[in-house]
């Protein structure tokens, strides 16, 4: 939840353009003590959430709470946003308990991961339970009637609670629950509640994003009823079986109340679409379904026999999708990223479907508006048939439509008409005369004709009510002259037939485009013929014998000239032989003269431009209050780098620059006196650094060490602190450097660090210590991704190996990294260190603890000392192993998954066993561990690389056909 505006007593407001409203404000004379607190302008629930979710405002925010609910204030309350709340479970007790009743009660509530903590979910539930069961708010005055109707609780770590789902109130209409590692048994607790009738109004459910696997997917189907409108189960593993199961349910016509339904990324295959299809196109199962989305779904891809890696192809379910007439009432089809129309038609040996243009087939889709096929493979020729259909009568009137990704038939291939010209041709006919939005990005067969023409069909009011226009050169066609193509954009914009235009994006990198085409097109933006424009990214390599310099002139004029009111979001990534207009473009954006800006992203590739950019990003004192910036310096090659990167330290020592988000960097020939002046401009006095989240420098060439530790020491050498900064990473991971980053935190330097990587290889054992202390300190709180490597497999034997491995594991039974969520240990070579860092792992210290991963471990017969490490006691949230390349032995995994079946396994999702020491009899006992479902949440098994033998691999993944991959 961003900031609002809150309107203290004695404080000027603030612009908020564009922020969305919770609330609405109710007319009323304002309460004496609300005026001393907030003057005469009333305040309203975006404001009240943001009191509420932080320390500083909690208590004025909760007597605010307590004027609504005794009816001293009539403030709505109808939404409450707690995205930030981390003030703990007694605090959110007494908030949820203060919460007002009627007229206009709760009927929002969004929750973050501090309200879905382990100590305070049972406030949570026992606050929905009271909802549940119509009694009152939890206060000592006044009930809380049973209204809410909207429940988010997105990426909250909910997991399997099991007091979530029976405690959710009967209201409810909209459950938002994506990315919460709900699995199988969640899904048997919600189809219960679902399946009694607790959640009789339920009309959307977003499950996007959990690891449900087939079994959750079918728990859930078993419980699917009306009167569902909206079911959200993308990327949620739910494979063919899952769909299949989801496909009985609307086949029985259980949820004919149905109007969306998302698949993508569930990886279903053929087997699955067939079911899917049958489903959808029973008579009467879905008859009022609008939207379906199935991208990244490998739909006509099928395995030649159960178990065989090896794949065929299956366009059956696809031929029955496309010929259907059950899906009157399409609006939106989503079928981008599968390999759906790659194969050629009408020659010998084509495949048995049906063409695209079966898609736009007159009364097929009668109302279908949005159509996605991007990344489907569609050749040229196929792609010509679909334009053609177009001009059918009773074909779709297409809003959105998105064509991208790579296809056969390249530019200049001689055939009789390219897809991209018939699809001009379409555009040019009227027959695409709604079109809102057109996605053009990789097509082999896009020439800069066709541009042009595409272009030349918006300046003929051929698309009057065009929003969006994303084109983008392949990177596989080079040397194609944009001129013309640009300049006929430039002239649609100019002259007012693009007015409606909101998001334009263009990438012709591949090609080339005179930097004078590029003003052109900037002026001609600020003209005012684009006055709706949001976002802006353009994308362009100028030649290097360009008769005219400056292609972000007309940019920085139009962007200038107040012809952009609106725009929010400008990406530039533009390459043009010298710095001409990059001073003007800096001086727009420090003197506040495009305030809509709120992001602005920068890629530049010439160290003239960039000085020129710094200079005028230092001209101004005004930038727009919500602006943030990230900058791409890619100026390496170029003469006059280090005077570049020079300016650009100045210009962030002077506080110019204080809107800084990001910066990434390639100094490989950089200096360590510059590395060190940009390193003491960040932390310097007057830089003001509070919004700089990332930091990537690349130091490559030369010698790296000296330059890392001259940024690192510059850092250091500043009395001022990053706030904000969550990343911090220079390349090469220089061994030498790890003691530099380890004083940046415990020099507080970097008090909100969230990931460190580590190269400790060489690293002496005072530099461990060092380390040891840095990690075992409050300063390490913050980080939520340690990794480390040691040593390489080649390298020498290092005497003092286990005594640094030790040195270091000795940290990992920090309380201070409770939070760390991710841990990747490489290169321990001998026995001695395996133990200690098992020693680590069981100290229980690691309670958040996702993802462990173990590279290059010398495991052998330290099996056992492993096992005592990983169990649900001691890693209770780990949902990723990996143990990569470490001499696992078919002994060493029967340790583990006997030490699984007697102690409680954590709760894994994914098990990583790659390049190991597993023969057939590793196979034998993981099959009977996979068999007892002694992890019932574990959806994927990896034994790629190892020593299977091919009958025992077709063995394991016919028996566990969603599951093993080897």
């Amino acid at each position: 939840m961003s900031r609002p505006a809150t309107r203290l007593h004695g404080s000027a407001p603030e612009e908020t353009a564009g922020a969305q409203e919770l609330g609405a404000q109710s007319a009323q004379t304002p309460d004496p003590v609300l005026s001393a607190a907030f003057g005469h302008t009333l305040t309203n629930a975006q404001e009240i959430s943001y009191l509420c979710s932080h320390r500083e405002g909690f208590g004025l925010g909760c007597v605010l709470l307590h004027f609504m609910r005794t009816g001293r204030s009539a403030l709505p309350l109808e939404c409450l946003d707690l995205s930030d709340f981390s003030l703990g479970a007694r605090k959110l007790r007494f908030l949820l308990s203060s919460l007002p009743a009627g007229p206009a009660p709760l009927q929002t509530l969004k929750c973050g991961p501090g309200v879905c903590t382990p100590s305070s979910l049972p406030v949570l539930a026992s606050f929905l339970q009271r909802l549940k069961s119509g009694g009152e708010g939890g206060g000592a005055t006044g009930g809380m009637s049973c209204s809410l109707k909207t429940l988010i609780a997105s990426k909250c770590d909910l997991n399997d609670y099991p007091l979530f789902f029976p405690s959710l109130p009967p209201s409810l209409e909209f459950l938002d629950l994506k990315g919460n590692s709900f699995r199988s048994v969640s899904m048997d607790s919600l189809s219960a509640a679902v399946t009694a009738r607790w959640l009789p109004s339920l009309l959307s459910l977003d499950l996007s994003d959990n690891p449900l696997g087939p079994l959750g997917v079918r728990a859930l189907a078993s419980g699917l009823a009306a009167p569902l409108q909206s079911l959200n189960l993308a990327r949620t593993g739910a494979k063919a079986k899952g769909v299949e199961a989801l496909a009985k349910a609307l086949k029985e016509k259980r949820v004919t109340s149905l109007r969306s339904l998302d698949l993508e990324g569930n990886d279903m295959g053929a087997g699955g679409f067939k079911h899917l299809v049958a489903g959808v196109c029973e008579v009467g199962a879905v008859p009022l379904l609008r939207v379906l989305l199935l991208k990244n779904n490998s739909l006509s891809l099928t395995p030649i026999s159960p178990g065989s890696v090896q794949q065929k192809r299956d366009y059956a379910p696809l031929s029955a999708l496309l010929s259907t007439t059950q899906l009157t009432e399409l609006e939106e089809l989503d079928l981008s990223e599968n390999s759906l129309f790659d194969e050629q038609l009408g020659v010998e040996g084509a495949p048995e479907r049906v063409s695209a243009a079966a898609v736009v087939a007159a009364g097929r889709f009668p109302k279908l508006r949005v159509l996605k096929l991007s990344d489907t493979e569609m050749s040229s020729e196929e792609t010509a048939a679909f334009a053609n259909a177009l001009g059918e009568g009773g074909a779709p009137l297409l809003e959105d439509l998105d064509l991208s990704g790579e296809n056969e038939g390249r530019v200049g291939e001689g055939e009789e008409e390219t897809g991209m010209q018939a699809l001009a041709n379409a555009l040019h006919n009227g027959r695409l005369s709604q079109l809102c939005r057109i996605r053009l990005g990789e097509r082999l067969d896009l020439s800069f004709q066709h541009m042009k023409a595409i272009f030349e069909a918006t300046a003929h009011d051929k698309t009057p009510a065009l929003r969006t226009i994303e084109v983008c050169i392949s990177s596989y066609v080079s040397e194609m002259l944009c001129d013309e193509a640009v300049e006929a954009l430039a002239r649609a914009v100019g002259e007012g037939k693009v007015g409606k235009i909101e998001t334009l994006h263009l990438d012709v990198w591949a090609g080339y485009l005179r930097s004078a085409t590029m003003s052109s097109l900037g002026r001609a933006l600020g003209s005012g013929g684009a006055s709706s424009l949001r976002k802006l990214k353009l994308r362009c390599d100028c030649p290097v014998d360009d008769e005219s310099d400056g292609g972000v002139v007309g940019l920085a004029e139009g962007l200038g000239g107040g012809g952009m009111p609106l725009v929010e979001d400008l990406d530039l990534e533009v390459s043009c032989a010298s710095g001409e207009g990059g001073s003007a473009l800096g001086e727009v954006l420090s003197t506040g003269k495009a305030p809509s800006l709120r992001r602005v992203r920068l890629t530049v590739y010439d160290s003239e431009l960039l000085s020129a950019l710094c200079e005028g990003l230092c001209v101004g004192n005004s930038p727009p209050a919500l602006m943030r910036m990230e900058l791409d310096l890619q100026t390496e090659y170029s003469a006059g780098h280090e005077t570049a990167i020079s300016r650009l330290a100045e210009g962030i020592r002077s506080g110019h620059i204080s809107y800084l988000q990001k910066l990434s960097a390639d100094c490989r020939f950089t200096s360590a006196a510059t590395a060190e002046a940009l390193g003491g401009a960040l932390t310097h006095s007057g830089a003001a650094m509070k919004f700089l989240e990332e930091l990537f420098l690349k130091f490559c060439y030369g010698p790296p060490a000296e330059r890392i530790q001259a940024f690192f020491g510059g850092i250091l050498r500043g009395s001022h602190c990053l706030p904000s900064l969550k990343k911090l990473e220079t390349t090469p991971h220089v061994h030498r450097c790890s003691p530099q980053l380890s004083r940046l935190v415990t020099a507080g330097k970097v008090p909100c660090l969230t990931e460190m990587n580590l190269n400790l290889k060489d690293t002496g054992l005072q530099e461990m210590q060092l380390l040891a202390n840095t990690l075992g300190s409050p300063h390490a709180a913050s980080l939520r991704r340690v990794e480390v490597q040691f040593c390489d497999p080649d390298d020498p034997p290092d005497l003092d190996a286990s005594a640094k491995v030790a040195t270091f594991c000795v940290a990992l039974a920090s309380t201070y990294l409770s939070k760390l969520q991710v841990l990747q240990v490489e290169g321990i070579q001998d026995r001695s260190g395996s133990r200690a860092l098992c020693a680590g792992l069981r100290s229980g210290k690691l309670s958040s603890l996702r993802e462990l991963s173990l590279r290059q471990i010398s495991l052998q017969s330290e099996e056992a000392a492993l096992s005592e490490a990983l169990d649900a006691q001691k890693l209770p949230g780990l949902r990723m192993l990996s143990i990569y390349e470490s001499s696992l032995s078919n002994d060493g995994l029967k340790a583990l998954l006997n030490a699984w079946t007697n102690r409680t396994p954590p709760p894994l999702d994914l098990l990583d066993l790659q390049r190991n020491s597993l023969s057939d009899g590793g196979a034998e006992s993981l099959a009977d561990f996979l068999a007892s479902r002694r992890i019932p949440s574990l959806s994927k098994v990896n034994l790629r690389r190892n020593r299977i033998s091919h009958v025992a691999t077709v063995w394991l993944r016919k028996g566990f056909p969603e599951m093993v991959d080897s």
